[in-house]
């Protein structure tokens, strides 16, 4: 399913915009251009050029290296989701608002019917999948504290990926390849980068 009918669509955001949610500021660090270079550059010391056996990196800077990895590059300044990275995962969270025009368009009608105050919110797992690769997965999405279907994420993030040529046309999944002895550890607010001496990495 590639699109919702506006029937469906209206019918979704009925259920989706009530009851309503109280609003609360999200917890996290903001996205930011600074953060993609700061981010990339800590990688680049622990992976590639290996000038340090660890590193640690803030959250939004975090989100904003893999946001840049989908193809966003740079940031727009009208995207101010906030990043809240625990050792569950990592949650990308705000308003509707702070998605910019553009990528709620392609999310289509049903957004199209919400207030932009709703609150939206998605969790990403993390999984090492292959000695060399690390997934980043958009695991569920929550619309003013409401589960979206999966069949509907599925149609929505794929019209979001279409519109922004992401790497994966699912726009659900980034593999980041990561040296079979790196390690990628999530902690509360930060994200731990090392090398293990045995060449061994860990799973996150």
């Amino acid at each position: 399913m590639r699109h919702l009918t506006s029937a469906a669509a209206a019918a979704l955001a009925v259920t989706l915009a009530s009851p309503p949610t109280r609003i609360q500021d999200p917890a996290g660090d903001p996205l930011t251009n600074a953060g993609i270079a700061r981010a990339a550059a800590r990688v680049d010391s622990v992976f590639v050029s290996r000038k340090a056996q660890q590193a640690l990196i803030r959250g939004g800077d975090f989100g904003s290296y893999l946001i840049a990895r989908l193809g966003v590059n740079p940031i727009p300044t009208d995207l101010t989701l906030r990043v809240a990275v625990k050792p569950q995962g990592i949650v990308l969270a705000g308003r509707l608002a702070d998605v910019p025009e553009r990528a709620r368009d392609a999310m289509g009608t049903m957004f199209a019917l919400l207030p932009l105050s709703t609150p939206i919110a998605g969790e990403i797992a993390v999984d090492r999948v292959a000695p060399d690769a690390v997934r980043f997965r958009l695991a569920t999405a929550r619309v003013n504290g409401i589960p979206v279907p999966e069949t509907v994420l599925n149609a929505i993030m794929s019209g979001v990926a279409h519109q922004y040529a992401a790497p994966t046309p699912s726009g659900r999944d980034l593999m980041v390849r990561i040296p079979p002895e790196g390690n990628l550890q999530l902690l509360t607010g930060w994200v731990r980068l090392s090398r293990s001496a045995t060449g061994q990495g860990d799973r996150p």
